[in-house]
């Protein structure tokens, strides 16, 4: 095979797979940047004809920034997979929202009325708090969103997510019992050791790839997913080849993943050459 037509099976293999990333703890190093190593390697993957987008607990404001970096034109899924939207056309094209939210909304208010959390509640792409405390400084800091305190804007029957922030473990799971005992159909789940997601029943990023490839109305695609998180962990499941960064947390490393190299080392720069050598 001379190297022309080398060249050209790699770039005809490479239009055959879709790469989704995790944001925070994957694509992102410690200083909520992207790499040049991983930016170069993701421009020229698009390029190349390969399909790139992420998957994160994000909002719409926050993540707007890496994807105008990286180029991306995918859909982008945010909230964990409550929303699939579309920055080409600024749009949402798919929504999931927790309903008959009160209840709930008021049994959370008043624990945190007594203990030291941070709580987050999504509505309209914008983020609700009813204490601006030190937990809420910290994320808003690192997510670049500024957040609005409670205000009669805010309607209490139906949320997107909701974030609840506290380094005391206990306080989280009391949260978790909270949820589970309202009777308010929604799941709960980990993106990271502080931050316990309150989500719309069956709401996922696994469910949330799911709808983006109907989107994308392509039946040959390879799907490659990589993550760090109890979050990621359902769309590691239904990948057809899942990775995990050297950073992920133990339940994710305990299944059949595969593993890469630390967020900080340029995971994805790394993944993408794993690509590459598989379709040249």
């Amino acid at each position: 095979m001379d190297l022309r037509t080398s060249i050209k099976k790699g770039r005809d293999g490479m239009k055959k797979h879709l790469l989704i990333s995790d944001l925070d703890g994957t694509l992102l190093n410690g200083k909520q940047e992207i790499s040049m190593e991983n930016k170069k390697s993701i421009q020229q993957f698009i390029k190349n004809g390969g399909l790139f987008t992420i998957a994160t607990g994000r909002i719409e404001k926050s993540v707007y920034p890496y994807v105008e970096e990286l180029g991306i034109t995918l859909p982008v899924i945010l909230y964990n997979g409550a929303v699939i939207y579309d920055y080409q056309n600024q749009k949402r094209l798919f929504e999931q929202k927790i309903s008959h939210f009160t209840s709930l909304f008021k049994r959370l208010q008043a624990f945190s009325d007594s203990h030291a959390i941070g709580i987050n509640y999504y509505q309209n792409e914008q983020a609700y708090v009813p204490d601006y405390n030190e937990f809420i400084k910290e994320h808003e800091k690192k997510d670049k969103v500024e957040v609005k305190e409670i205000d009669a804007d805010f309607d209490t029957s139906a949320v997107t997510k909701v974030l609840v922030i506290s380094d005391d473990p206990a306080a989280l799971k009391h949260c978790e019992k909270l949820v589970q005992c309202s009777g308010v159909p929604c799941d709960t789940v980990y993106s990271d050791k502080i931050y316990l997601e309150i989500l719309p029943k069956n709401v996922s990023k696994g469910n949330a790839v799911k709808e983006l490839l109907k989107y994308i109305n392509r039946s040959d695609l390879h799907i490659t997913c990589v993550g760090d998180h109890e979050n990621d962990l359902s769309m590691l499941q239904i990948a057809d080849t899942a990775y995990v960064v050297e950073n992920a947390i133990t339940l994710l490393k305990q299944q059949n993943f595969r593993e890469t190299v630390h967020h900080e080392h340029h995971a994805i720069q790394s993944i993408i050459g794993e690509i590459s050598h598989s379709v040249s």
